[in-house]
This record gives structure tokens, sequence and C-alpha cells, in this order.
């Protein structure tokens, strides 16, 4: 079972612990900031907000939820998943190594 924690820094959660977590109860909110194409060829679920929206996008979620941000490689999910932290969100992952990991360790 997968034990959420709040932090006050951007989270790392690897593709079998987000599989795991994404099974239980208390799942949580998935974004992909990847463009709109790369999210129709292939995603885990949860909203699509283009790494170059979120910004604006921010106050539209519930900084009390628990959110997992994914990209391709990591890199935008975990800029993207800072800027959650500066804004108080308290329970905030970045999918380590992105889809390109998930598609090379999970098999849905």
């Amino acid at each position: 079972m997968f034990e959420p924690k709040e932090s006050e820094q951007v989270q790392y959660i690897e593709p079998l612990e987000l599989k795991q977590w994404l099974s239980q109860s208390d799942k949580p909110l998935l974004i992909d900031v990847r463009d709109a194409n790369h999210h129709l060829e292939f995603n885990l679920g949860g909203d699509n907000i283009s790494i170059y929206e979120f910004a604006s996008q921010i106050n539209q979620l519930d900084p009390d939820q628990m959110v997992v941000i994914y990209c391709q490689v990591g890199q935008k999910s975990f800029n993207a998943a800072s800027l959650l932290i500066q804004s108080d969100f308290s329970s905030v992952y970045s999918l380590k190594g992105g889809i390109e990991a998930w598609r090379k360790t999970v098999t849905t």
C-alpha cells in the first residue's frame, strides 16, 4: 500500500508506486503537462494541462488534494510540481522518469 505524505518539497514517485496508489481508494489527482497530442496518444488518465498554461490554471486546483504530475521524461512535471509547492500545495508528486519510465516498468 502506498502511503502519501505531506511535504514542503516536490516528492518523486516511482511508476510502480503510482500504479499501486491508483488502485487504492485515496487516489491522487493526475495532471499530464504534455501537449494535447501527446496526451491523446498515451496517458495515465487525469487532467491535461499543458506546461505552458499550467501557471494560469493553478488557482482552479485544490491545494489540499494529493497531486501527481507527469510528462514525457519528468523535467516539465517537476517544474510544474514546484509551482504547486510555491502555491502552498502540501502533497505534490512528480512521476520519476515520466511516461517513458511508466512504459518501461509498468504493464497495463
